[in-house]
């Protein structure tokens, strides 16, 4: 079989828009990039050139080595609940936009295939790599912060385990890098670099450097909420509030497991494409403060 298909829920509220720009829309250029981005994350060990030489050739390229895409992807299109516009910064309180609503809940199918076999990239690549795109990261605005995660139900109609432990995202995990390590101590899933000087890991683009799974939340709402107070306290450049503005390099999802919430968060390596900005020690512990404010809900954010 050369394709698969998923049927999703929405976790929390999921800001994704059509060509108008105002009704919420799923389609399957923001699930592609997503896939692409975490992709890219997973392969930090890779030069530049052998990077863009491998993206290319499972996700297609530009240029002079311009190729098709050999991920194909199809969506249905949730039903949009027309009265449901949450807050997009509902630590502010303020206006609301348009979103897919995580309270119905609504679901949608994905259909993945591939328009031809490759060595190292088969379909179950194709399923490991959507898999790992739904536990780490979200689809649409703010995915950075806890929106638009989605929860895998089904698998070719047949009921699906969504991955939330350590030891089940590590066992997706390890299929694309073996340089990651659950680490059983500490309760975290890290890299392990090999020796600095065979050139791997220069941190010249982002890559997983670390993952952990924070105390459940009662709803979603509330970690979000909690999500967007961290950031807004622990601001700094080096989470992405430099101007000019970048990405921040730490990646907050929402794991749904029993009726409750979970904050995973995946830190990025720091690749910081502005001149004249460099890490400094505030900014690093900024960047943690943030991260332990989310894992640890008792600590204080007044």
């Amino acid at each position: 079989m050369n394709s698969i298909k998923f049927t999703c829920e929405v976790v929390t509220p999921m800001f994704l828009a059509g060509a108008d720009g105002e009704k919420p829309e799923l389609r399957p250029p923001s699930i592609k990039g997503a896939m692409r981005f975490w992709w890219r994350a997973m392969h930090g060990y890779y030069t530049l050139s052998q990077l863009r030489q491998e993206e290319a050739r499972i996700f297609g390229g530009g240029g002079e080595d311009a190729r098709r895409s050999n991920v194909v992807i199809k969506t249905t299109h949730p039903e949009w609940d027309g009265d449901f516009k949450p807050c997009l910064l509902p630590h502010k309180n303020l206006g609301s936009t348009k979103a897919f609503n995580p309270k119905i809940p609504q679901s949608f199918e994905i259909t993945l295939s591939l328009n031809r076999l490759s060595d190292g990239f088969d379909i179950s690549k194709l399923e490991d790599l959507f898999v790992i795109t739904c536990v780490l990261g979200g689809l649409g605005k703010r995915s950075r912060r806890g929106f638009g995660s989605v929860k895998i139900v089904k698998r070719n109609d047949v009921d699906f385990s969504m991955p939330n432990d350590f030891e089940s995202i590590y066992s997706h995990l390890s299929k694309f890098n073996d340089d990651y390590q659950y680490d059983r101590i500490n309760d975290k899933i890290l890299l392990v670099r090999p020796d600095p000087l065979n050139g791997k890991y220069q941190k010249i683009y982002p890559y997983i450097e670390e993952i952990r799974i924070g105390h459940d939340y009662a709803s979603a709402f509330e970690l979000v909420e909690r999500i967007g107070k961290s950031s807004h306290k622990y601001q700094t450049d080096s989470n992405g509030c430099a101007s000019p503005r970048f990405s921040s390099p730490t990646f907050v999802s929402v794991l749904l497991k029993d009726h409750k919430y979970y904050p995973i968060i995946t830190a990025l390596c720091l690749s910081l494409p502005t001149p004249g900005i460099s890490e400094n020690h505030l900014m690093r512990q900024r960047r943690n403060d943030f991260k332990s404010a989310i894992l640890d809900k008792t600590l204080h954010l007044d």
